[in-house]
């Protein structure tokens, strides 16, 4: 009986120590937990405060592509916010000022620690943007007047040069021109320009202006004194608008080469006849060489010529030696010939 109370005083015992080990071990896995979700907390506050120290700050100065201004690009230390819109951009090309008052609200309405320094706190934004030139527009005006069945020799002139068109860079730049209107007699025209050509958001410019044909004509490429004659070397072909040529312009090249200048001709001057005559193979006041031909002889003899002229002209020779005149034709330079009724008098 009594070894039966010793065994279940020890067994007691034994239970007894168990239940305080299992016991301290919960307490410990209790406690490491408790730890642990202080450490996360510790963690997210210290998180929470550094984002609370950054400083928010203004960006004086930017340069968007897009239609609208963004939170992010106007104020630093923004976080999540910072794709949130809160203007328009102003439109490629152009440039806009926001003040002091108007950020101060847009700070506050996304709940910003921040305040202008002065009322003359200001953002400017300036819209990103590449210009379309005169050339580009020129370009695709004489295509439009090639489709409508206008050769290469045109000359455009518009009357609004000085227009200034931007597009976004994020855009591409096709040109179109529509609505095309030509008065014939007159070649004034009226067409619509849009950028870019492709997109449903376009800019469209009225055009106006005049059409020119041109036409190509030979002219000198120097000034030529009188009595210049003219060589091929001499030639230059220049376009010029129809409507300036005067009647009587001289088209082909062979009208000009081999003829003497009458008077002075600036060079790139458009020419007609009466800027030019044959050249003179004789002057007045030379001395010729006289020649006369018969039945297979020939004879010469010196004269001085009485007046000047060209190839084929009839003009008065003197006789070197009996003094006496006579007609002669001019066959070549300083060479005359007199004609068989008149070789006596001549003697």
């Amino acid at each position: 009986m009594i070894n039966l109370k010793f065994y279940i005083s020890q067994t007691f015992n034994k239970l007894a120590v168990l239940l305080l080990i299992i016991s301290v071990f919960f307490y410990l896995i209790s406690l490491n937990t408790l730890n642990a979700k202080n450490i996360v907390k510790s963690n997210k506050s210290s998180a929470l405060s550094a984002e609370s120290l950054k400083i928010v700050e203004l960006i004086p100065y930017i340069t968007v592509e897009n239609n609208h201004i963004l939170l992010g690009e106007v104020f630093t230390n923004v976080g999540i916010k910072k794709n949130s819109r809160i203007a328009y951009s102003p439109k490629p090309g152009k440039s806009a000022r926001f003040d002091a008052k108007w950020l101060y609200r847009v700070a506050r309405a996304h709940g910003l620690k921040w305040r202008p320094l002065s009322l003359k706190t200001h953002v400017i934004v300036e819209r990103a943007s590449y210009e379309i030139y005169e050339d580009e527009v020129l370009d695709a005006l004489k295509k439009a007047f090639y489709d409508r069945g206008y050769r290469n020799n045109i000359e455009i002139d518009m009357n609004n040069r000085s227009l200034s068109i931007h597009v976004s860079t994020n855009k591409n730049s096709t040109i179109n021109i529509t609505g095309l209107t030509v008065k014939k007699t007159t070649g004034r025209f009226i067409a619509t320009l849009s950028v870019p050509g492709d997109s449903n958001n376009v800019q469209r410019f009225r055009l106006t202006g005049r059409v020119h044909r041109l036409m190509e004509i030979p002219t000198l490429n120097k000034n030529l004194k009188r009595n210049d004659v003219i060589t091929k070397d001499d030639i230059e072909w220049i376009k010029v608008r129809s409507r300036k040529l005067r009647n009587g312009v001289l088209r082909d090249e062979e009208e000009i080469v081999g003829m003497a200048a009458k008077r002075r001709i600036p060079s790139n001057t458009p020419l007609t006849s009466n800027y030019l005559q044959r050249p003179k193979l004789v002057q007045k006041g030379d001395l010729v060489t006289v020649s006369l031909t018969s039945r297979g002889l020939q004879l010469t003899t010196r004269g001085r010529a009485q007046d000047s002229g060209s190839k084929g002209d009839i003009i008065r020779i003197r006789n070197h030696k009996s003094k006496k005149i006579v007609e002669a034709k001019v066959i070549g330079e300083d060479m005359v010939s007199v004609n068989l009724l008149n070789r006596i008098a001549f003697k």
